[in-house]
């Protein structure tokens, strides 16, 4: 199942995963009446005010790529689920808790911009890479451009969680960290791609 997240509203691709997109694909390929299609749902999607999830089956992995890239400007992202001991490390973006994350950049690969990230917004120092946990995928508006944001997401852990340094000309105001009794007043207050995309893998790690 493949989810596009926009504010607190989701558009659900039951029959695709996330694996089935190809996102390389070439400009000739954009070019059908499906795509169009799509691409014309997609646009009227965005603007129109919705309060409910809309769920579209039946549509190839290969024309909902495609649309995507008639629809957005791709703005891949990567962050960290950060771990001492029990305890995640959030972060407070705007009066909303949130996870460390920010956008990759040319040349960069997903990991290492988790790690670079996840340091600069929080002051984090010695992290490690755990293993890569599920992505999430949202959109949003910047600057009269549509953008697709995937954040690909790494558990890390910390030997040092006491030295944070919030990143405030991120506006990032606070980076604290929270046990599995504060995760789900943290599920019920962060942005809803990741409650959805990362509760289930927040509930087991601080589980153990």
């Amino acid at each position: 199942m493949y989810k596009i997240f926009y504010e607190q509203r989701a558009l659900i691709f039951p029959n695709i995963g996330e694996k089935d997109l190809d996102l390389n694909i070439t400009s000739t390929q954009l070019e059908s009446y499906e795509v169009e299609k799509i691409h014309n749902f997609l646009r009227q999607w965005l603007v129109v005010n919705l309060t409910e999830d809309v769920t579209i089956d039946g549509i190839s992995p290969e024309v909902l790529s495609a649309a995507l890239l008639r629809t957005f400007r791709l703005a891949p992202a990567a962050g960290g689920v950060v771990m001492a001991e029990d305890q995640f490390a959030a972060i407070e973006r705007h009066g909303i808790p949130d996870l460390p994350k920010g956008h990759i950049e040319e040349g960069e690969d997903a990991a290492t911009a988790a790690l670079r990230e996840v340091e600069e917004e929080t002051g984090l120092q010695g992290l490690n890479l755990v293993k890569q946990l599920p992505t999430s995928w949202h959109c949003y508006l910047y600057e009269e451009e549509w953008r697709l944001k995937p954040t690909s997401w790494y558990l890390m852990t910390t030997d040092n969680p006491s030295d944070t340094q919030p990143q405030t000309d991120e506006d990032i105001t606070q980076v604290t960290f929270l046990s599995e009794y504060d995760l789900e007043w943290f599920l019920n207050n962060t942005y809803r791609s990741i409650a959805e995309t990362l509760g289930e893998a927040l509930k087991t790690i601080t589980a153990n």
